[in-house]
């Protein structure tokens, strides 16, 4: 008998850990110029890969002003990537900042190098495909990097839903966390195109067709950014539902409430796809003020069209399957309105009648009221991370409000076209304040006025000092902090659903949960990293994916075993390595297993 004999149940090899190139994972990378630009001018870092503009001074990320004209902040980027860049200076006046050409070039072009981060278990994308076409292709191509259309084989994996219908699988080399544009071909020149945007009959002043999608023309094809994905029946999915799914559906509610000068009102709650067959999944949570303007067809001012743009954006693998809970404002558009959104300790003036802030009783009135009604009736994810709260004008005010006064409860914060100017006490407060634990999206259009402020450039301007304060406070740019500027767009519900897609997929990335069917396809491997006899340690190695929950199990002699948890992964994918103790003595063999619990 051998003595010393180390066995490890699932795989045995000594591994080095290695790099990936371009990773859905994103590293933070600091840029930093000295530049006199002049008065009005900012500095912006410009790139032709999408995380810096895709070469489009309108969405290069900008810097912020230090004394002594230096220019700095941080940007998340693609882990383990090449990126060239150059500094742009742009005039960032509402009325020049819209134009293209308004751009200069500062000094010649960079390259840097994000930090790596391990491989993922997978090469490139994995697409998985139900159907009853009997040798189907995928058409793809990479829309983060650019490239031509490329055909790809799927290859059988196993019977599909129903009779007729079979499982096929297409492993393409495409670089992580890119975003795919791609359909399917029978190989006869039958197609299996995405489904087209919602549409439906305009009502009042709301659209027939949800304003992101107005314009498009059909066939349209699948997009989206999962590494690991399954479509069936038009729609893409990062598990592996067996059957047909519920539709997304709205419920109404009234809630009551115990906060003195806060009336009770109704709230209307959309509920994903397949909700009633996922008994064991939980969902995060989005909470929208102004409700009567959030689902379609909303009021006399327009909608947001949250729930057909959720409905489709999911549907297309572009965000997560969500809750959407539209809170209305207290009466109407009064004088309830201005006081709940209202920051305490600020005061507004219009139209000769003045309102005192009372939003610390409206966040109670979420908290103690409207969010424990959600938890007790529906099966909510309740950590910050997945407790989101978005709104526009007064209604952006206070949501950046709830994340500044509550970042132990509320993680996601969309800021839309922000009231700022109604708030000088507490945006003064939040502005010295130090960071926060916050992903915050934050809009604002060139051509911006309200009924409390008609300059367009006080909101503009106002929306950049906040980005400004939180890039300084080191918060980075596509990491937790995303700015879109609306080039000529005004103060109104069209232009915010315009940008729910992009908040929606900012602030509700589906990579940013756990990912079932990579999970399924791609499990952890145990591997031992080193063993050292004299110290009766040895160190294994597996990677793990977010939010998968592993044991591992050890025996001497494959009957008897004992479990110990391991914690569970934070980001997209880790390494993870940890030591155990041989048994003393030590045995001729030793087993180890790595468990991971089953969806």
């Amino acid at each position: 008998m051998i003595s010393k004999t180390l066995v490890i149940a699932m795989l045995v090899r000594c591994i080095a850990l290695s790099s990936s190139a371009e990773s859905a994972v994103k590293k933070n990378v600091e840029f930093a110029i000295t530049s006199d630009v002049g008065f009005g001018n900012e500095v912006c870092v410009m790139g032709p890969h999408l995380q810096l503009g895709g070469s489009d001074p309108l969405k290069a990320p900008k810097l912020t002003w230090n004394p002594g004209n230096i220019w700095k902040g941080t940007i998340a980027l693609e882990a383990g990537t090449t990126f060239s860049y150059q500094f742009i200076s742009r005039n960032y006046g509402v009325g020049a900042w819209p134009a293209a050409a308004n751009a200069t070039v500062i000094g010649p072009a960079h390259l840097v190098n994000s930090p790596a981060h391990v491989a993922p278990p997978w090469g490139g994308k994995c697409v998985i495909y139900r159907s009853n076409f009997a040798a189907p292709h995928v058409f793809y191509r990479d829309l983060t990097h650019g490239g031509p259309w490329t055909d790809a084989i799927l290859r059988q994996m196993g019977p599909g839903r129903t009779p007729g219908e079979q499982t096929f699988r297409a492993d393409l080399p495409v670089p992580s966390g890119s975003e795919i544009e791609f359909v399917f071909n029978n190989g006869a020149n039958v197609w299996d195109n995405a489904p087209a945007p919602p549409s439906g009959t305009a009502q009042g002043a709301a659209p027939a067709v949800p304003a992101p999608y107005a314009g498009l023309n059909g066939p349209y094809n699948y997009r989206s950014t999962l590494d690991v994905l399954l479509v069936q029946d038009g729609s893409v999915y990062n598990d592996l539902p067996n059957i047909a799914l519920s539709p997304p559906r709205l419920e109404t509610r009234f809630i009551n409430s115990t906060l003195a000068g806060i009336p009770g009102r109704h709230i209307t709650v959309l509920l994903p796809r397949g909700y009633d067959q996922n008994v064991r999944k939980r969902y995060p949570v989005l909470y929208f003020h102004d409700g009567q303007n959030v689902f379609f067809p909303g009021g006399a001012f327009g909608t947001w069209d949250a729930d057909r743009i959720t409905s489709y954006e999911t549907s297309q693998g572009r965000m997560r399957e969500t809750i959407l809970v539209a809170v209305n404002n207290g009466n109407g558009y009064g004088s309830d309105r201005l006081t709940e959104y209202l920051p305490d300790g600020d005061f507004l003036g219009i139209g000769g009648v003045g309102y005192q802030g009372n939003a610390t009783a409206y966040v109670r009135f979420l908290m103690e009221n409207v969010m424990p009604t959600l938890d007790s009736n529906y099966r909510t994810l309740t950590t910050p991370a997945n407790t989101l709260t978005a709104g526009s004008s007064m209604g952006g005010l206070v949501a950046d409000y709830i994340g500044f006064s509550q970042s132990a409860r509320f993680g996601g914060i969309g800021i839309f076209s922000p009231a700022y100017w109604a708030a000088d006490n507490w945006v003064a407060q939040r502005d010295a304040a130090a960071k926060l634990p916050l992903r915050r999206y934050l809009y604002m259009g060139t051509a911006e006025s309200s009924s409390g402020e008609s300059s367009s450039n006080t909101y503009w301007r106002d929306a950049l000092q906040a980005y400004d304060t939180w890039l300084r406070a080191g918060h980075s740019v596509n990491g937790d902090l995303k700015f879109e500027g609306g080039a000529g767009q005004g103060h109104n519900e069209p232009a915010w659903s315009r940008r729910l897609p992009s908040f929606f997929q900012f602030a509700l990335d589906p990579m940013r949960e756990a990912s079932p069917l990579a999970q399924l396809l791609f499990p952890p491997k145990l591997e031992i990293g080193s063993v050292n006899f004299a110290t009766g340690q040895a160190l294994l190695r597996y990677t793990g994916l977010l939010e998968a929950k592993q044991t591992v199990d050890e025996s001497i002699d494959l009957k008897t075993w004992n479990s110990n948890s391991l914690p569970a992964e934070t980001e997209l994918w880790e390494a993870r390595e940890f030591s155990i103790t041989l048994p003393q003595p030590s045995p001729g063999q030793w087993f180890s297993r790595l468990k991971q619990e089953s969806w």
